[in-house]
């Protein structure tokens, strides 16, 4: 007992020798945008009262005569705003409560003393939607030059929304996101500074975080957020204060729930480092513990030995309660929030795939901080692809499952990954592109289908076709020249054609920016026996209407197989041919005609023809027209008819049973 305790208490003292070796350490990045806030939460009225000093550098090499700034919890004033009228009041297939947000800024000054707020206005760059509020432009009194410094002293109320779609409250619990005055990030082209849509999420310049959170005392010891934890005091009224650092990161949330139960964890691997692990937890959910941090040091290994090493010293993992899952499966810099439920069977890989997931933005949407209203692909669809990978490497296939009044009951079935958990792409194959803003898609279900589905089957071809090494090469080259530099889709070429030596442009504009289908397809196959050949042959000089000797008698089987490529997009793909004796004949087509034909005279006989054998275009369309045999095979039949016999015998047990 002696031994257990002290384990806890330096484990519970591991953020502070953390949070001195990242003051040693310094800052990952020079700093943009830098916060100090100080904040009050307001339990009763579900207000936060904060205070916050913005100091920000103009990094560009143009002039600017305005800041702008994000108000996302405008989203939620109304039904007017932009968020609203997109997502037509529904997040994650449920209604949205109709349970307001709002973000009043009550002063604005610069360090001189100038006052920015009579100039603020609301604007709406991405829709003209008059009645949307998430984005503000306040007047500059004079330009800010080139490498100039700012400092912006705000004052601000944020109200929350009953938790739906990414930040709120429930009872007691509150994740609180999106929830300060934030600025855009001004480029050498003019501020990008989105409105808040349904379908995209965040982007923001690198900076420095310094913030004090002020709550009633039944909160302490129960609070998390971004970064390491500084310090904790109590106030003489009972009030509890939190003080939370971090840098060289571009957003900060934090969370706090009374009913939380405190787990921590650390993970060491060489080559990575150590870092520590907090888990938030429900109690009715802490027989899972173990399974979370589990899936979160294989975040940590798995996402590391690729793309490299998570720099910063703590993760924070949040479980949101029952009813607050609008909470659940988001991510904030060094903290992310999961999602388990009372009935959470191992086959089913949950609360795992969505723990590894959530980390997984660590890299893309936190690291190396691509614009997600613009290509939301670069974070969420390679991020589904590196899930994947990871998920099956330490886990392997989970199982499917069905639902029975809200309880998931595995099934024996497999659900392969990568392709099976993205199938939905093949419903939206046609529609738009890759290429295109985040809000323009036509549906909420179409994107997910093609930024999340497409992308990480498109990345799983190219390592397929790549070879898994020189994938992680790409990955790698990738990652690190663009580690806190917002690259961009045009990056990822040149870091693919840089690591391979290849027409890198051509091969992403059929595997990502196509909105083409890919389909392959055996059309024809056929093996008959040779026949004798007639008509006149030459012999001695002259021409006889006998054939050679070698000819006379034929023998083997006379082969034909056409390969047709059915889609609009060309890939390099295999063809195997099988013979009767165990031959074989592979091939490889560039795929860029309509079809390819293969004879073969006089040889074994032909047993199948296939397209793609190793199945590395997981793109294409139709599986079932990818081999074709010149005879039918009974096995087939039979294998699918005692297939479907066992499932009807299984449902009517299990209807027997349920009912």
């Amino acid at each position: 007992m002696l031994r257990a305790k002290r384990r806890d208490a330096l484990l519970a003292l591991a953020p502070l020798f953390f949070f001195a070796a990242v003051l040693r350490a310094g800052p990952l990045t020079p700093p943009i945008a830098s916060y100090e806030i100080s904040c009050r939460l307001d339990t009763d009225a579900k207000t936060i009262h904060g205070s916050e000093v913005l100091t920000w550098r103009n990094a560009t090499g143009r002039t600017t005569d305005s800041l702008l700034f994000h108000l996302y919890l405008n989203a939620f004033r109304n039904t007017r705003s932009t968020f609203w009228r997109e997502s037509a009041g529904r997040r994650r297939g449920r209604p949205i409560p109709e349970s307001w947000g709002s973000i009043e800024v009550t002063r604005m000054t610069l360090a001189d003393g100038t006052d920015l707020l009579p100039s603020m206005r609301f604007v709406s760059p991405d829709d003209g939607n008059p009645d949307d509020a998430t984005v503000a432009e306040v007047a500059l009194p004079r330009t800010a030059s080139p490498g100039e410094t700012l400092s912006v002293a705000i004052d601000f109320v944020s109200r929350l929304p009953r938790v739906a779609a990414r930040t709120g409250y429930k009872g007691d619990f509150y994740l609180v996101a999106q929830w300060f005055p934030k600025v855009g990030v001004l480029e050498e082209s003019g501020w990008n500074c989105h409105q808040f849509h349904a379908n995209s999420e965040f982007f923001a310049d690198f900076g420095d975080y310094d913030v004090t959170i002020e709550l009633p005392a039944r909160f302490k010891g129960k609070v998390g957020a971004t970064g390491v934890r500084v310090s904790e005091r109590e106030a003489s009224d009972g009030r509890v204060f939190y003080r939370f650092r971090q840098e060289s990161v571009h957003d900060f949330a934090w969370t706090a729930d009374p009913d939380y139960r405190v787990q921590h964890d650390i993970f060491r691997e060489p080559g990575i480092g150590d870092v520590d692990i907090t888990l938030l937890i429900q109690p009715e959910h802490l027989g899972l513990a173990e399974r979370y941090f589990r899936a979160a040091k294989a975040g940590l290994s798995g996402y590391g030995r690729v793309l490299g090493a998570y720099p910063y010293p703590t993760l924070t993992i949040v479980d949101p309660p029952w009813g607050a899952l609008g909470a659940g499966g988001m991510e904030y810099p060094t903290f992310i929030t999961g999602g388990a439920s009372l009935f959470a069977p191992r086959a089913l890989q949950s609360p795992e795939g969505v723990t590894v997931h959530e980390f997984g933005h660590q890299y893309f949407y936190g690291l190396l901080a691509s614009n997600e209203f613009e290509e939301p692909w670069l974070d969420e669809g390679f991020n589904t692809y590196m899930t994947d990978r990871v998920m099956k490497d330490v886990y392997g296939d989970p199982r499917s499952y069905l639902g029975v009044f809200g309880v998931r009951v595995p099934l024996g079935i497999e659900v392969r990954r990568p392709l099976d958990d993205n199938r939905r792409y093949f419903s939206y194959g046609a529609a738009d592109p890759l290429g295109i803003p985040s809000w323009k898609y036509r549906t909420r279900e179409e994107y997910g289908a093609l930024v999340y589905a497409k992308t990480a089957l498109a990345l799983a071809t190219l390592e397929r076709l790549l070879g898994t090494p020189t994938m992680d090469r790409v990955l790698r080259l990738y990652a690190d020249r663009g580690r806190f530099r917002h690259p961009k889709g045009r990056d990822f070429v040149a870091a693919l054609a840089d690591a391979t030596g290849r027409d890198a442009q051509t091969l992403c504009d059929r595997l990502f920016f196509s909105s083409g289908i890919v389909d392959y397809a055996v059309t024809e196959a056929e093996s008959v026996p040779s026949k004798r050949p007639r008509g006149l042959f030459e012999k001695d000089g002259r021409l006889v209407p006998e054939p050679p000797a070698t000819l006379a008698r034929p023998k083997g089987y006379d082969s034909i197989v056409t390969v047709s490529r059915l889609g609009d997009v060309a890939l390099p793909v295999e063809i195997l041919l099988r013979f009767d004796g165990g031959r074989t004949y592979r091939s490889l087509w560039d795929g860029e005609g309509r079809w390819k034909r293969f004879r073969v005279e006089r040889g074994p006989k032909l047993l199948e023809a296939v397209v793609d054998p190793d199945e590395k275009i997981l793109l294409d369309a139709n599986r079932t027209n990818n081999g074709l045999r010149p005879e039918e095979d009974p096995r087939a039949a039979s294998r699918w008819t005692s297939r479907a016999l066992f499932w009807i015998q299984n449902f009517l047990d299990f209807a027997t049973v349920a009912w």
